[in-house]
């Protein structure tokens, strides 16, 4: 069952890097990927009380950039690339 809701959480990154927006999701939507990546985000945050005050947006970014991380495998990605990572999320961001 975790293995799904992953996959369908990924659907959901994709759909968003797809369309550059975050303004794709429903509620619904972005809830499932909150739930769904809750406990990375634990791992990932280093003050993830200070994680939980963020607005929506900045969270799904958060998330955005953990997805991405994890798919580049992050112990490869240059600091260049990170740089374009960010430019890219900051787009979407921006979008909103």
């Amino acid at each position: 069952m975790e293995q799904i809701e992953r996959m369908d959480a990924e659907i959901l990154i994709k759909k968003v890097l797809k369309e550059k927006s975050f303004r794709i999701l429903t509620e619904e939507e972005k809830t499932f990927l909150f739930d769904v990546y809750s406990d990375d985000m634990k791992v990932a945050c280093k003050d993830y009380e200070e994680y939980l005050l963020l607005s929506e947006s900045e969270k799904l970014a958060n998330i955005l950039v953990l997805v991405l991380k994890e798919y580049m495998g992050s112990w490869h990605v240059t600091s260049e690339e990170m740089k374009e990572i960010s430019e890219y999320i900051q787009t979407i961001s921006k979008i909103e």
